[in-house]
């Protein structure tokens, strides 16, 4: 399996405050990424956003913003499989993000981790990242770009090892799941 996680945690709306990505390579993880990114909305905070996720302004005032980053980002993003749990709003984040500093989509297509978790793992009570961490033993610190993108990767391995599968691809056909285009 060859894919990138991706998660964000924001400031408000779908303004990034962080970024985390984990990129598998046949079947391991070989690169994870994680940083603070100074929003556009910069210096609000959602307070409700910043409760989930503990980050305050404070912590980002001397950090990059997405555009300043973007050329240390974009060969994660570019030419790969992103996969996002609850995609929607990753995808969201990203597309919002890129809009907003008027840089070009990466070429890149999407799929995400709890439409392939109800596939996989059929009538559970519950789809949240840190429910299907717990049933397999992943620990992690929820709520934090990195440990949740890294999260969400092996949700995707344990996916391929339920379905018995070698690759996304065949995973996804197997689940019925199609990638869609970001």
């Amino acid at each position: 399996m060859t894919f990138t996680a991706i998660d964000f945690e924001t400031a408000h709306a779908q303004f990034p405050c962080e970024i985390g990505l984990c990129r598998i390579e046949d079947g391991e993880i070989t690169k994870t990424f994680s940083r603070l990114i100074k929003p556009a909305c910069f210096p609000y905070m959602n307070p409700w956003c910043q409760k989930v996720h503990g980050i305050s302004s404070s912590n980002l005032q001397f950090e990059a913003t997405f555009e300043e980053m973007w050329g240390e980002l974009r060969p994660w993003l570019e030419d790969t499989v992103l996969v996002a749990h609850n995609a929607a709003f990753d995808m969201g984040v990203l597309r919002a993000s890129l809009r907003h500093y008027d840089l070009a989509i990466p070429h890149s297509d999407y799929v995400c981790s709890v439409s392939l978790s109800k596939k996989t793992w059929k009538g559970l009570p519950s789809y949240k990242l840190n429910s299907l961490c717990d049933m397999f033993d992943i620990r992690f610190r929820h709520h934090r770009a990195g440990a949740d993108a890294e999260a969400c990767a092996k949700l995707v391995l344990k996916a391929g090892e339920e379905m018995v599968t070698p690759s996304l691809e065949s995973l996804l056909a197997r689940s019925g799941l199609k990638l869609k285009a970001l």
